[in-house]
């Protein structure tokens, strides 16, 4: 077996994150930033500029008038949404490719981190929560440690399987005890080198809520549960689907009435078609 050095070199070989994207975040998070200055810092990337308006310009956002800047993309789409395609379209590289040890195909993980993060900032903004873009960012970035681990899941795959049907352990404490390392926590190390805030690095650490004080953490009880509904919608994709515990206390603050929880699963589901159209026609 790979030792727990083998799997933290591997983290090097990950597309880094351009530097704009902490100063999006930087801006989209500050109360007192304005609006010019967050232009102002996409502006100075003719590469990310030029995805953007060629993403808003798209026949699937559908805008009436052809936008010729960032200032336009902003005033016609709102400043929210416009932060998030910035960010899905520098966050995407490492994560459009296959992971077959978790038996996902080329872009199965990209497009179910893209559909995770708009249900998280639906239920975030369903609760008043604050740093919205934070919370985004983190649901797209939640399984980044799969893009590393998924050669050494396959290489164990039936010890992780038999750990969990056998002993009931969720799959990722049988990855820590097979591997010694678990995606959740490596997607932390790797988040901390990538210099993203702590309590960035705590929600991704923390999806799957392992430490039990992450349940009194908002946001990242939201990241949770966005992550739950993703595995009850698409329980035929990945190895790992529903192989997890389920904290019922946190499903009841959060959804006192059941319809609500179905009704969430249905807006996923039409996320999920709307990106994966995207993808086709782009």
């Amino acid at each position: 077996m790979d030792s727990l050095s083998s799997i933290l070199k591997k983290v090097k070989q990950l597309d880094p994150i351009p530097t704009v994207i902490h100063k999006v975040l930087d801006l989209a998070d500050n109360p007192e930033s304005s609006l010019k200055d967050l232009v102002a810092v996409v502006e100075r990337d003719a590469a990310i500029t030029a995805n953007l308006l060629k993403t808003v310009n798209s026949a699937h956002i559908g805008l009436p008038v052809k936008v010729d800047s960032i200032q336009q993309a902003v005033s016609m789409l709102g400043l929210q949404q416009v932060v998030e395609m910035v960010l899905a379209q520098n966050l995407g590289s490492n994560l459009k490719r296959s992971q077959k040890g978790y038996g996902l195909a080329k872009g199965d993980l990209w497009c179910q981190s893209l559909t995770v993060a708009m249900v998280a900032r639906t239920l975030a903004r369903q609760r008043d929560l604050m740093s919205l873009p934070a919370i985004y960012t983190a649901a797209l970035l939640k399984d980044i440690g799969k893009v590393i681990l998924h050669a050494f899941v396959a290489d164990q795959i039936e010890a992780i399987q038999q750990s969990v049907a056998r002993r009931g352990m969720s799959f990722v404490e049988a990855e820590k005890e097979v591997l010694g390392m678990d995606h959740a926590t490596l997607g932390g190390i790797i988040a901390k080198q990538w210099h993203f805030s702590s309590h960035m690095i705590y929600m991704i650490e923390n999806h799957h809520l392992p430490d039990p004080a992450a349940r009194n953490d908002p946001a990242t009880a939201t990241l949770y549960l966005a992550d739950m509904v993703a595995m009850m919608v698409d329980t035929g994709i990945g190895v790992d689907r529903l192989a997890y515990h389920v904290h019922q206390d946190v499903f009841n603050d959060f959804f006192p009435d059941k319809q609500q929880l179905k009704s969430l699963m249905i807006t996923y589901k039409g996320l999920q078609r709307e990106i994966q159209g995207f993808f086709k026609a782009d």
